[in-house]
């Protein structure tokens, strides 16, 4: 089975790639954080922040076509939730001689540009590395257990449902060759459920061989590696540049 792995593009060697988990983890925070916190309404920043981020995808040999179609599977959301801040603000109004516009315009569009870099920084920290590197950094950084833990597991069960999915669709194929034309919903409410239930047996074949291996809740993991100055100093200057345009333009 063919896998759509969320890590595509772990293994290519970048500046960006070579960073550790935990720098990684907490430049894409900061810049987030950094990037919420402007003034809503405000957009001159973000000019500034396109440019580090798209300069970043471009040390990461990241192609820009795979974060456009990041970008495209949320776009619908984002686009909603920015189009009905207007509206909002129109319906919460008794006068709507009152309200400016423009500015409210200004403000959705802010929304809007915020989601879509954090998404793009979220896809960046997701694909510059493998995802059970970026688990093992979170425990390092001490957070919960129990997040690390059920990540590690939905990472691991996700290719379950996947796997059967793919089995179904297959099979459905076989039997009714040609397109659909009635009983859609019928059929792949039916498909639907095999999936859940196929899936469903596999999850606690896999969770009962981990059980008898003598699972503790705790992955193996390799040796560890301490910080390089390299990649402090160049996460340093990452975080350093969006918060000098932060502060200019606080």
């Amino acid at each position: 089975m063919k896998h759509s792995f969320l890590d595509k593009y772990s293994e290519l060697d970048s500046p960006v790639h070579r960073l550790d988990p935990r720098l990684r983890l907490t430049g894409a925070l900061a810049a987030i954080l950094i990037m919420v916190s402007v003034p809503k309404g405000q957009l001159e920043p973000f000019i500034f922040f396109f440019l580090f981020i798209v300069g970043l995808v471009w040390l990461s040999r990241i192609p820009f076509r795979f974060i456009i179609s990041r970008c495209l599977i949320v776009a619908p959301f984002i686009l909603i939730s920015a189009a009905f801040y207007p509206i909002s603000s129109l319906w919460g109004m008794k006068t709507p001689e009152s309200l400016n516009m423009q500015a409210e315009i200004m403000v959705a569009l802010s929304i809007m540009i915020k989601a879509f870099l954090s998404v793009v920084m979220i896809t960046l920290l997701v694909s510059t590395g493998r995802f059970h590197d970026l688990l093992r950094g979170m425990r390092r950084m001490k957070i919960p257990r129990l997040v690390g833990v059920l990540s590690a597991m939905m990472y691991r069960y996700i290719f379950i449902i996947y796997d059967e999915a793919l089995r179904t669709s297959r099979a459905r194929d076989s039997r009714t060759p040609g397109k659909l034309v009635t009983g859609k919903i019928k059929t792949f409410g039916n498909q639907a459920s095999m999936i859940f239930l196929r899936s469903w047996k596999r999850s606690q074949t896999v969770h009962h061989a981990m059980l008898s291996r003598g699972f503790t809740g705790e992955f193996p993991t390799r040796e560890e590696h301490p910080l390089l100055l390299f990649s402090v100093l160049f996460t340093v200057l990452f975080i350093g540049l969006f918060l000098a345009v932060r502060i200019i333009n606080f």
